[in-house]
């Protein structure tokens, strides 16, 4: 992993949570819709595209060895959205502890992130995988 990699992926994530928080502001100035009908339609869209958006993250640097802090937990979040219908599920090959994690979801809890929980999580990780100079 190169210093190159992870800035291509702050970038990258960077310019998706752009885009969100550019839609969200322009649903919010739309017309001819109510507002209720608006935030219904992002508080169902923004859980869902964040929880995605982790799962591409986890997927970007899948070849990493997972240790404990902010890697295990991205990769044990992913993992459940995929293969356990969004319930955070433990892992025996997975070190994780809630009251250490940055989310602090406890396992059998819903993931639903949302743009704050996501940006937070993925700036901790990527703080983690970096090179060390």
């Amino acid at each position: 992993m190169t210093n190159a990699a992870v800035q291509a992926c702050r970038d990258k994530i960077a310019a998706q949570i752009r885009a969100y928080r550019d839609l969200v502001g322009a649903a919010s100035k739309a017309s001819g819709m109510s507002l209720v009908r608006i935030d219904a339609a992002l508080a169902a869209f923004e859980p869902a595209f964040f929880n995605n958006l982790l799962v591409a993250l986890d997927a970007r640097f899948a070849a990493r060895a997972v240790t404990a802090g902010p890697g295990a937990e991205v990769r044990l979040l992913a993992a459940s959205l995929l293969a356990d219908g969004g319930v955070l599920h433990a892992r025996d090959d997975v070190p994780y502890d809630a009251d250490e994690s940055v989310l602090r979801i406890d396992v059998g809890e819903r993931i639903a992130l949302n743009a704050d929980d996501f940006e937070a999580l993925c700036a901790a990780f990527l703080a983690q995988i970096a090179p060390r100079p």
